[in-house]
């Protein structure tokens, strides 16, 4: 297979690793500009030098790449295009996507109007307010200034979370119950971060107390649904989910049945009209959070048209290879097996330099019998060796599959003994496994089966797991 990966900051390049390991043809187009990356309603800001030196240094030395644009002309001029797939790895690279799209060539061609559900928080809400009878919208308001919502805290007896319209703004979710001093700290990411919140402006979205979060995802193929899988996610830093918020600091995934209730709920029949709108893979989820205390359920936000890291490098390790989910999707056929599941860990760099930042150069060594689970990022090669780049804290992800959650877990962490990083940091096994506290992974996913939001298709009563 030819395979040409269209990326910005490398979410992509362990997929097309992989590739290359398999025997593939492959070439990544690098996005040189930040203007041809950013939202329409995006940051104008010019991208920092050293940022951009760091960025583009992720995978020197380790495959071939490009311009994207020159990565744009090359496939317009080829001579055919089977076997053949053209993937952008973020919903932002709709401008190279839009110049592909009418070409008789397989691919998953993002569109600004997937990006748009993705970042524009009224598009979305009212998206499902018209198509989602089953869920409902939080209350939020939004602010431009960070004066007027410090001014709202002091005054409200409710919890709120802060979200920003830029990407470099962090969710703030207070870890704590009283409202007052929940207030505290979303005033103090203010007053420490006004810069990056008043750039795009941002909001305060009342906090759903006692939350279960569970993310179905459906995916087509030039409209024809291919199947449906559930992604339960840490996204906080730390055990016990306590910490900044972070992509995904860990995850379990595993196929559905399309006819689970779950996926009645997160996928009406205007998403189906959607995917039909939209030229080969086309990928939709929606976050559901579930209110324990009366199991009415709201919604937190979409991945529209865009696949979840660590998500799909989960889904990636419960298939055969790489390029047979692809060819699988082109073929119009489900990817992924019932009966299958897999987990995933990220493994942050905690190293820093006199300035506070991300400290490149350092050895990134494993064991090559854990290649197959290992999907790295933040990486160039030196000389013989694999060093971190210090672009971002996100070094790598270590996944693990199985026909049961033990197998998979083992796997995953049996693996991540076989790799080494000085300064690394993950969440441990015991955190992974805990039903200790309310929104563990495990006790997320005992809580879907007691309410009959899906049945699970693997073998769960197995070790000291205690499975429901």
């Amino acid at each position: 297979m030819d395979f040409y990966l269209f990326t910005y900051d490398g979410h992509g390049y362990p997929i097309a690793k992989k590739m290359m390991e398999e025997g593939h043809n492959v070439i990544a187009g690098v996005v040189q500009d930040k203007k041809d990356f950013i939202s329409p309603n995006g940051d104008s800001e010019k991208e920092d030098l050293r940022e951009k030196e760091l960025r583009l240094s992720l995978y020197q030395n380790m495959m071939e790449m490009t311009d994207a644009w020159k990565l744009v002309e090359k496939i317009k001029n080829l001579k055919s295009f089977d076997d053949t797939f053209v993937f952008f790895d973020l919903n932002n690279l709709f401008r190279f996507s839009d110049e592909l799209k009418n070409l008789p060539v397989a691919g998953n061609f993002v569109t600004v109007e997937d990006l748009l559900f993705e970042e524009d928080r009224d598009k979305a809400k009212n998206f499902v307010s018209q198509h989602y009878p089953k869920m409902r919208v939080a209350t939020k308001i939004e602010f431009k200034k960070a004066k007027e919502a410090i001014d709202f805290l002091e005054k409200t007896d409710e919890i709120w979370v802060l979200k920003g319209f830029n990407d470099k703004a962090k969710a703030v979710v207070p870890d704590v119950d009283d409202p007052e001093l929940a207030g505290r700290q979303i005033i103090e990411a203010l007053r420490n971060h006004k810069e990056v919140f008043e750039s795009l402006g941002f909001m305060l979205e009342l906090l759903i107390p006692n939350i279960v979060e569970l993310t179905p995802e459906k995916f087509y193929y030039d409209g024809v649904p291919l199947g449906t899988s559930i992604d339960i996610e840490n996204k906080p830093f730390g055990s016990g989910n306590i910490g900044v918020q972070t992509g995904c600091s860990a995850d379990l995934v595993f196929p559905t049945d399309m006819e689970d209730r779950i996926n009645k709920i997160a996928f009406p029949p205007a998403i189906d009209e959607m995917a039909k709108e939209h030229k080969g893979l086309f990928v939709w989820d929606a976050s559901l959070l579930i209110d324990k205390s009366n199991g009415k359920i709201h919604f937190g936000e979409f991945c529209s048209n865009r696949l979840g890291y660590n998500s799909f490098f989960s889904e990636l390790a419960q298939t055969a290879s790489v390029a047979g989910f692809f060819r699988d999707c082109m073929d119009k056929k489900n990817p992924y097996r019932l009966g299958t599941v897999a987990t995933s860990l990220r493994i942050f760099n905690m190293n820093r330099d006199q300035n506070q930042q991300i400290r490149g150069g350092i050895r990134i060594d494993y064991k090559p019998e854990i290649e197959k689970y290992l999907w790295l990022w933040d990486v160039r090669k030196e000389g013989d060796k694999l060093v971190s780049v210090g672009y971002d804290w996100n070094l790598a992800v270590i996944t693990g599959a199985g026909k049961s959650i033990n197998e998979a877990i083992q796997r995953m962490y049996k693996s991540n003994e076989s790799f080494s990083f000085l300064g690394e940091y993950y969440r441990p096994q015991d955190d992974y496994l805990s039903l200790d506290y309310p929104t563990s992974i495990l006790n997320r996913l005992n809580y879907g089966v007691e309410r009959g939001l899906y049945r699970l298709p693997f073998s769960v009563k197995v070790g000291d797991i205690k499975i429901k």
